[in-house]
């Protein structure tokens, strides 16, 4: 019988190289999700003890009483229903804020001299709480989908702005520099230079407004709704329903998680968008 010799290539070492790696890499992340179970157990338990034994069950119900809530919503349909009343004015008013936030951050950053003769008024509106803007925005909208629309897009514009704005002014100028010497014209700068160095910053912005324009709009369902899951938070609370308060606060969380998880991947597309954009 002949032994068959084999000489390893390059990248075969690379691949037992990178085999531990992996596996370092598969072993974390499934400690991670163990342990985020493992802890979401033990807040169950706990809440479960703690109810009716350390506080009365009307301030901190039962993990039972809260998903029967949940339950009831599901089978008559309103927990949908619900969900989409605030999703859909914060998702008009993030895009609403995006847009405006985008032009304006890009008109102020190819404008050095303007952004500076404004740059402490907008600071000052911004520095303004939304609450106290709430009449003027009543007075200005009404009350309905317009006012939650608005509310989602001033909390979300601030947050997009400035993130648009200082991604832009980040643009390296030696960079801007060798693309002019290569021949490079004003498309090429802006596509291959400004928009993947801007792109990071914009979607760290998404990762704070998106979740803003929802909070916006459950302060308009908390003020003036008749609809959304602020407003079953509202009408639960006002009832004294602690099962349905703390029911409709699980929702919002599970919509913040979510959302989260979205910017979550899209924050990584950015990146690989952007190291992309420094090797062409």
């Amino acid at each position: 019988m002949s032994a068959s010799h084999h000489s390893m290539t390059g990248d075969d070492i690379a691949a037992i190289a990178a085999d531990p790696q992996t596996s370092r890499l598969s072993s974390r992340k499934l400690r991670l999700i163990v342990g985020r179970i493992v802890f979401i157990i033990a807040v169950l338990l706990f809440w479960h003890f703690a109810s009716g034994n350390l506080v009365k069950t009307f301030y901190l119900p039962k993990p039972a009483a809260v998903l029967g809530e949940l339950a009831g919503w599901v089978a008559d349909g309103s927990l949908w229903s619900n969900i989409a009343a605030t999703l859909l004015p914060a998702m008009q008013g993030f895009i609403i804020a995006s847009v405006l936030a985008i032009v304006l951050g890009y008109t102020l950053a190819m404008a050095r001299f303007s952004a500076d003769v404004l740059e402490p008024f907008i600071a000052a509106l911004y520095g303004i709480p939304i609450i106290a803007l709430v009449p003027l925005l009543i007075l200005w909208l009404g009350i309905g989908d317009e006012l939650s629309i608005g509310i989602a897009a001033l909390a979300a514009f601030f947050l997009m702005f400035y993130n648009v704005y200082f991604g832009l002014r980040e643009v390296s100028q030696t960079l801007i520099d060798q693309v002019l010497i290569a021949g490079g014209s004003k498309w090429d700068i802006a596509l291959r230079v400004r928009l993947p160095s801007a792109l990071i910053w914009v979607v760290a912005g998404t990762k704070l407004a998106l979740p803003h324009s929802v909070v916006g709009v459950v302060v308009a369902e908390f003020l003036t709704g008749n609809k959304g899951v602020g407003f079953m938070l509202s009408s639960n609370a006002n009832h004294f329903n602690a099962a349905g308060t703390f029911a409709a606060v699980a929702v919002l969380a599970t919509i913040s998680f979510l959302l989260d998880r979205v910017i979550f991947y899209l924050t990584k597309r950015a990146l690989m968008w952007k190291e992309a954009g420094k090797h062409d």
